[in-house]
């Protein structure tokens, strides 16, 4: 069976606590965990950062959308108009979206039986069940949902529960599903970054994505330092 990862990047920019050098370790720390704990799978790297990076940095195809034309557009429009207090919030969910959307409908996941989605900076670690992502055929494989750590102002589109989204996988077959869910999600976080409302990719994933498709997983097996806080160890 094969594997495809797309690890989602924003190595040069101003939000979040770590220097361009630690996120570019951090991020060739992930692709050697993918080596190790799902050997022979393939990796791309879709990076929307501030500005592009250097492709010879890493190990993979690397896919620069930092000068993606509608993504470029729907960023300076926010950035113009926005007054959020935190607008990494919206920027960074902003981005992945877009770029992960785009991604899926711009290349095709025929030749991979199961396509993960890791944020750049984590990495899988011994506790990453390989094969249980293998086995759930037509499923998502996720975590179980959380409550939410946030009451935005987000009036009909607000969920007290959100995924945690820092890795996750999904069967080939539902490639049109994750898609037209991602759809649903750019529709929402473009409203949100003209309305001075609040949203993020965790609690989006939850609204949009059908139940029936998934399956939960006590422990995904990923760690890494979270962003916004430096020093703040995630291992979930």
């Amino acid at each position: 069976m094969t594997s495809h990862f797309i690890i989602t990047s924003a190595i040069h920019t101003s939000y979040g606590k770590y220097s361009t050098e630690e996120r570019i370790n951090q991020t060739n720390d992930t692709l050697n965990s993918i080596e190790t704990y799902a050997p022979h799978s393939s990796a791309v790297i879709i990076d929307c950062g501030e500005k592009s990076i250097d492709k010879d940095l890493f190990d993979c195809e690397v896919i620069d959308y930092t000068t993606h034309q509608e993504i470029q557009h729907h960023l300076q429009e926010y950035l113009r108009s926005n007054r959020d207090i935190e607008p990494d919030i919206i920027i960074k969910s902003m981005l992945e979206i877009m770029m992960f959307e785009d991604y899926l409908k711009t290349h095709s996941m025929d030749s991979y039986d199961r396509v993960f989605k890791i944020s750049g900076r984590y990495k899988l670690n011994s506790k990453f069940d390989y094969y249980k992502h293998l086995e759930a055929k037509n499923k998502v494989v996720l975590l179980p949902p959380y409550y939410s750590q946030n009451l935005y102002n987000f009036d009909v589109k607000s969920t007290m529960f959100q995924y945690m989204t820092r890795c996750w996988s999904f069967d080939s077959s539902l490639l049109l599903n994750i898609i037209e869910t991602y759809d649903k999600m750019k529709t929402d976080i473009l409203y949100a970054s003209r309305t001075e409302k609040q949203a993020d990719i965790e609690h989006l994933l939850y609204r949009h994505l059908s139940k029936k498709l998934v399956k939960n997983v006590e422990v995904m097996g990923v760690e890494g330092y979270w962003a916004p806080m430096r020093g703040s160890w995630i291992d979930e």
